[in-house]
């Protein structure tokens, strides 16, 4: 059946030859009036050479059908080489609009127009031509801000929005830039790219008449002067900066589809690049007319006519590879986990925030994983069969199932030197809790509430928080509340990750570097790297992870992890502080064995802890009623979080001083008298009790308001970045005689030396935390004084430990001497340790059962009476005379 006679001139045809005169296949195509099949058979009986009216026959139709000479028959399609009969391009007649050409017909006023406006018009006197001029204006009034040179070559430049915005002059033209730019980007950013544009071209032909101009001097010409090559200007993008502000990942709505957004977190993981060619340019060898093809799939269409009017050309293009308008798209899908001091993250049910950023062009690869920057891009949205070879999709991104939104970045910067913005309210209520009398106490009660009873392990969590790269090690009974505390600490951390050893070799995979996705090309950043460069990395059941034991000492010695793959090695930066405990290998902790006796973990990685903690469930009457009271106080609403940020408000400051610690010291600015050193002396051989003064008792010192997480996030991450104190005189002799005090007793015990270099840098590193925690720019030796009491709190009960094996492995030790001169030297570690000399029995036993003597403690306590070493004072009271 013919088609109508009416029908209208189409390059796809489907049906015979109107008339019938002659054959036609199924589907054919008309072209310079031949008729070419697409594919199909001839019937049986249509090889005779016949011609339909007006219509030539095609080109190797009958040739296709016809012997070779050899009496062999070609293929029916063999001659049928046309790259315009691929199913690619024409699969139907409607998907023949699917290829579309663009013709280079740029004004004079803007070369370079069509890089950036490929469907508009250019009008001279229309608004957006006086916007480009007035851009244009603006850029070479900056010339020391925006370099030409510069910009030519690396084809992109930074557009800072304090400069361009405070320009009176294109504020004239321009006011609504700011909005325009945050509600159209891309409209805006081209604008503002067509302006540089110009502004590059037109000085690259000022540079060449200047070149040109001299090269006509006869002195300076030369025979072998080469003068470089100056080729047409690509296209050249635009970096926004500070237009917008930072915003959260779980506030993007899907709503503000096409607007400009800036979020901030960590690079957690880093796809593979993808190249393809987006635009091919080609030239009319008739009237050397350039013209652009999209490129679209894996085949690479060409033009079938030139879009000049006045040409007939339908064939012989040539393929400009250096042409501005052929253009490869380079893209790369990289994950931004979300950092934010306003938001907190329950790791034990939950992830942080994570959104997809798309890198093009120079993005690519300027990243890698575990850096945190700032990204500012537009929000768009894509089918989620797109990400094959990308970071696995979120749950949380995705609308409908069909689309994932995500952000087309446009410019990068690192947040590493941006400091984190607070409000108005967040200084007052900073203020607030600076002004309490100990706010020591306040934060380390406030600091995981469950766990209580253990004042000393929850301030060296505190002070690493406020430190860098303090190492704190627990080790304790279980259900004692260690796994609470580090959590706690990776929600108040302002840059921490969370990895729990209890889940096995997943556990394993998210401590180092790990390769997912379908092929392995994704590369995930494991905790230990997305905590570096001043976070904290919290590691719950250390000695779970026997197989990943070796990365944990790699970074906390070395500093970086490596990467080994074929062909190529790696080193990335790992320096996180991290926070760590362990549970004992026999389920409770056995006091007469050694520290690595009843952990799982190597004496090397046990080294590299600056504080080591042991966690005792121990029964005792007066704790027993303490707990009870405080868990009591804790469900019945009196120690509510809540309540803590209407109490500050409401609250003035007592006085002006930072913390009660502070009222006797003397600034380091003031002359300083003779008797300084016996001061600095009594300040730290007084009778001072740490644990004792951080400790809260209800019935004592009656109900106690607790701080939420998000204020001690607040408190925390403030200090870091705008307090930076410097130790004065005072505090440098206190730091340097405890450390020689340190050094000249592991030489007089003969014990293996493990005081070096790096605990004097924790020495140092916990005092300047501790000065933090009062908002001080100085550290005085009250500082110091708490930073030893930690100290030696963690070394005593580390080295009781060691001293009980001692006394359980050697041989000699039942006898009634070695036994007393282990118990002596318990005691005075114990006096030295808590800053008191006077203890009751019961805690000279518990000193006795932890060296490993379970009976016969009441003789030792009189052979200790008699030998001088305790003083008794009263009933069941002795007194321990220090050595």
């Amino acid at each position: 059946m013919s088609p109508p006679t009416n029908r209208g001139a189409s390059r796809f045809v489907r049906g015979k030859a109107r008339g019938g005169s002659g054959y036609r296949p199924y589907f054919y195509f008309r072209r310079n009036g031949r008729v070419i099949p697409a594919g199909g058979n001839r019937p049986a009986g249509a090889d005779h050479d016949s011609t339909s009216r007006g219509t030539a026959q095609p080109r190797g139709w009958n040739r296709a059908r016809a012997d070779d000479g050899a009496g062999r028959k070609r293929a029916s399609n063999a001659a049928l080489d046309c790259s315009y009969l691929r199913p690619e391009n024409y699969v139907a007649p409607e998907d023949a609009l699917q290829v579309r050409s663009l013709l280079v017909d740029n004004p004079r006023a803007c070369p370079g127009w069509r890089l950036y406006f490929m469907r508009e018009e250019y009008v001279a006197d229309s608004e957006m031509a006086k916007r480009i001029v007035a851009v244009e204006a603006h850029y070479q009034r900056n010339p020391l801000i925006y370099n030409v040179a510069l910009i030519r070559q690396s084809g992109c430049f930074q557009l800072s929005a304090p400069v361009i915005l405070n320009d009176e002059q294109l504020k004239l033209v321009w006011p609504t830039l700011k909005e325009d730019l945050q509600k159209q980007p891309l409209r805006t950013l081209s604008t503002v790219a067509m302006a540089m544009h110009t502004v590059v071209v037109n000085n690259g032909l000022d540079v060449a008449a200047d070149e040109a101009a001299d090269s006509i001097l006869p002195m300076v010409t030369t025979k072998d002067s080469y003068v470089p090559r100056r080729g047409r200007t690509r296209k050249i993008y635009v970096r926004p900066e500070d237009f917008v502000p930072v915003e959260l990942i779980s506030s993007i709505s899907h709503a503000r589809v096409d607007s400009m957004f800036a979020v901030r977190g960590i690079v957690s993981s880093v796809g593979e690049p993808i190249c393809g060619l987006a635009w091919q340019a080609f030239r009319c060898t008739r009237c050397h007319t350039e013209q652009s093809l999209r490129q679209r799939g894996t085949y690479s269409p060409r033009p079938y006519h030139c879009m000049k009017p006045l040409c007939s050309a339908k064939d012989n293009f040539l393929a400009l590879r250096n042409s501005p308008y052929t253009r490869l798209s380079v893209r790369q899908i990289i994950r931004l986990e979300e950092t934010s001091i306003s938001l907190l993250t329950d790791y034990d049910n939950a992830l942080a925030g994570e959104l997809d950023i798309e890198l093009r062009h120079d993005l690519v690869d300027s990243v890698q994983v575990g850096q945190e920057i700032i990204v500012t891009g537009v929000l768009k949205l894509r089918e989620l069969s797109d990400n094959s070879e990308q970071p696995s999709t979120s749950a949380a991104a995705t609308t409908g199932g069909d689309t994932q939104a995500y952000l087309r970045a446009c410019s990068v910067q690192q947040a590493y030197h941006i400091k984190p913005e607070f409000s108005e309210r967040d200084l007052k209520v900073i203020s607030m809790i600076n002004s309490e009398p100990n706010n020591f106490k306040l934060l380390v009660q406030s600091l995981a509430p469950e766990l209580h009873g253990h004042e000393m392990a929850k301030a060296a969590c505190l002070l690493s928080l406020l430190g860098e790269k303090i190492n704190v090690l627990l080790v304790g009974d279980p259900g004692i509340g260690k796994s609470k505390l580090l959590q706690n600490c990776a929600q108040i951390s302002e840059r921490g990750g969370f990895v729990s050893g209890k889940r096995g070799s997943q556990a394993g995979n998210q401590l180092g570097i790990n390769f997912t996705g379908r092929n392995k090309r994704v590369m995930d950043a494991g905790a230990l790297l997305t905590a570096s460069t001043a976070g904290h990395c919290m590691v719950d059941g250390v000695d779970k992870l026997a197989s990943k034991q070796t990365l944990l000492l790699q970074s906390m010695q070395a500093g970086q992890l490596n990467v080994v793959l074929p062909g190529a090695f790696a080193s990335y930066d790992a320096q996180p502080a991290i926070i760590a405990c362990a549970n004992p290998q026999r389920g409770q902790y056995d006091q007469s064995r050694y520290l690595l006796q009843n952990i799982r973990i190597t004496p090397a990685l046990l080294k590299e802890f600056h504080l080591v903690y042991v966690l005792l469930d121990r029964p005792s009457k007066t704790r027993d009623i303490s707990l009870t009271e405080h868990v009591r106080a804790l469900h019945a609403g009196s120690r509510k979080r809540s309540q803590i940020a209407a109490r500050f408000v409401l609250k003035p400051k007592k006085s002006d001083s930072m913390c009660e610690i502070n009222l006797n010291d003397v600034p380091a600015a003031q002359p300083k008298d003779d008797d300084d050193d016996n001061d600095d002396d009594s300040i730290m051989q007084q009778d001072y009790d740490l644990d004792k003064r951080l400790d809260h008792s209800i019935q004592e010192h009656g109900e106690l308001d607790l701080l939420p997480p998000i204020l001690i996030k607040k408190f925390i991450s403030y200090a870091r970045h705008h307090v930076k104190p410097l130790l004065n005189d005072a505090a440098t002799k206190a730091i340097r005689r405890h450390f020689l005090e340190l050094c000249r007793r592991s030489e007089v015990e003969h014990e293996q030396s493990q005081i070096g270099m790096g605990q004097l840098l924790g020495l140092i590193s916990l005092s300047q935390a501790r000065a933090r925690l009062d908002l001080a720019s100085t550290v005085t030796s009250l500082h110091v004084r708490d930073v030893i009491a930690v100290v030696t709190e963690s070394m005593a009960q580390t080295r009781l430990g060691a001293a009980s094996g001692q006394a359980s492995a050697a041989p000699s030790s039942s006898s009634k001497k070695s036994q007393l001169q282990n118990f002596v030297r318990m005691m005075q570690m114990r006096s030295a340790a808590l800053g008191r000399s006077i203890f009751e029995f019961e805690e000279l036993k518990e000193m006795g059962t932890r060296a490993g003597i379970m009976t016969g403690i009441s003789n030792l306590v009189e052979l200790a009476n008699l030998g001088g070493y305790l003083l008794k004072k009263g009933v069941n009271m002795y007194e321990v005379v220090p050595d």
